[in-house]
């Protein structure tokens, strides 16, 4: 067991901000003044999560001279001081530029705008909820780490990508980069998991045997809570806006510390790409605005490179490159840009337990998950999800996520206000999920005495999973090229055709960019 100094150590985040500086020089030095005013690299990484840590990673093994721009902050945690607000400690701090908090769960309070780590983007009949900090999705997630079945690969992406291949060299090394274990039996046996030993109680007694899942939470963090050491985070329910004592292996703790300590890459947070243009004469020229912690616009740069690499997820991602084609910025660009969003077929189910207690609190990491390809209306997973506010009160949760083939929308550009949006969306599109959540809630209550389903309403429908608009295979070749523009890679959720396949998307959005940046590499480009 680390010692309690070494444990604040790690949890700090000061490992990450240390590493940053390294690559820039000492600061205050002249090297390390050029390094920070720099603007053209070779390769520039637009985001820092799960697809643009990891191009970060492998460009910087392979000595490619490389900048990430992130447009949210970087957070540094704390063992004892809630870094974070959280559904019950409402902040400016947890959105991007909002007046009004608007979350599921959360009350619509004034707060300050400012660059808070989450995006809540109102389209037509949709939330979209996406991450804005150093280290992406990775911060916000619950950290499950699930593949999709082979059926469901089969079914969605272009025949050329091969399952075995994944399963045998993609998904092992993602989850290995991610560092994801099972969740330990002195975890699970204790009591902020009540509700999940609940739940899959009442899943094993519906016919269904639930396996653990894989998870990217530091059980050694989680026990420290439970002796008292550090200040309770996961076993408390936290997780939407992070962990505050560090319990979340984030990729701040993986692959971009690693890729900063290849001395190839920088990594400037509060950097958040405008437009997009190509050179005359080859690469791409970025408007980039500088931001401070509290939000002020400091300046605006155009920062140039051979190799653009977009990995700021699938709504920054759409935004940039539909605008960039409908303005002629990037008149190049594919037709199909744009199209086959889709929301993973996700849906949050809530039951209500009579005769059974669900524990003190309830922890956070998903201990358990089970995929059901006939028994529904749409093949669906199901998984042990929870509440942060449920107290002790007799509520269990669970995320639903179908394999969905049919329903999409398309982002288009709106020259009055230069911005991409959502069209196409219906509320029809999300039924077939809702039916089949509510085919599953029965086929539990009816094996289990004395449940009752509790409806949920929220602002309005929402997805923590957005996904499609550059999809590989249409947009982009099998390792992220985009059509018809040399230089130019997606790496990112945005290649996801609308649906993961009854599956959380991190995995598979890691293990994409693990193989392209392999084949890139290889290739030289």
């Amino acid at each position: 067991m680390p010692s309690r100094r070494r444990f604040a150590g790690l949890c700090s985040g000061g490992a990450l901000g240390a590493l940053t500086a390294l690559t820039l020089g000492g600061g205050g030095d002249r090297a390390w003044a050029t390094a920070a005013a720099r603007t053209r690299f070779r390769a520039i990484v637009v985001g820092s999560g799960f697809g643009g840590s990891v191009a970060a990673l492998r460009l910087g093994e392979a000595g490619v001279d490389t900048l990430v721009l992130e447009r949210g902050q970087e957070w540094r945690t704390s063992p004892t001081r809630a870094v974070f607000g959280s559904q019950e400690r409402v902040r400016g701090s947890m959105f991007w530029f909002r007046s009004v908090a608007r979350w599921p769960g959360v009350l619509p309070v004034p707060v300050r705008p400012q660059p808070g780590l989450a995006e809540v983007s109102e389209q037509p009949h949709l939330d979209i909820l996406c991450a804005a900090a150093v280290g992406g999705g990775s911060v916000m997630y619950t950290g499950a780490t699930v593949a999709p079945s082979r059926p469901s690969f089969a079914s969605l992406y272009p025949p050329r990508l091969s399952y075995d291949e994944f399963a045998t060299r993609w998904f092992p090394r993602a989850v290995a980069g991610l560092g994801a274990t099972v969740m330990p039996p002195d975890i699970y046996a204790s009591p902020p998991f009540t509700h999940s030993r609940l739940w899959d109680r009442q899943m094993r007694r519906a016919g269904h045997v639930p396996a653990p899942a894989l998870s990217t939470f530091d059980w050694d963090v989680l026990r420290e809570e439970l002796r008292g050491r550090v200040r309770p985070s996961a076993i408390a329910g936290e997780t939407d806006f992070g962990c505050s004592n560090g319990a979340k292996k984030s990729l701040t703790r993986s692959y971009l510390p690693r890729a900063l300590s290849t001395g190839h890459v920088q990594l400037r947070p509060l950097h958040e790409v405008r437009a997009i243009r190509p050179r005359r004469h080859g690469g791409y020229a970025l408007e980039v605005r500088r931001l401070t912690p509290s939000g002020t616009v400091v300046g605006t740069d155009e920062y140039t490179c051979d190799l653009l690499f977009l990995c700021s997820g699938t709504l920054n991602t759409n935004r940039l490159l539909v605008a960039a084609r409908d303005r002629g910025d990037l008149p190049g660009l594919p037709a199909a840009v744009g199209t086959g969003f889709g929301t993973n077929g996700d849906q949050i189910g809530v039951r209500s337990t009579l005769l059974d207690r669900t524990g003190p609190s309830q922890g956070a990491p998903c201990a358990s998950t089970y995929f059901s390809p006939r028994a529904y209306l749409q093949p669906a997973r199901v998984e042990n999800w929870q509440w942060l506010g449920a107290h002790g009160l007799p509520l269990l949760f669970t995320l639903l996520l179908t394999v969905d083939h049919d329903h999409r929308g398309r982002f288009v550009h709106h020259p009055g206000d230069d911005r991409a949006r959502l069209a196409d969306w219906t509320p029809a599109k999300q039924q077939p999920s809702a039916h089949t959540l509510a085919q599953y809630q029965a086929d539990v209550l009816s094996a289990n005495p004395g449940l009752v389903t509790v409806a949920l309403n929220y602002p309005a429908p929402f997805t923590a999973h957005p996904l499609g608009g550059c999809v590989i295979g249409r947009c982009t070749d099998l390792e992220g090229r985009v059509e018809g523009m040399p230089g130019l890679y997606v790496l990112d959720g945005s290649l996801i055709p609308g649906n993961v396949g009854g599956a959380n998307p991190s995995l598979m959005i890691t293990a994409l960019a693990e193989r392209a940046m392999a084949g890139i590499v290889a290739a030289g480009g």
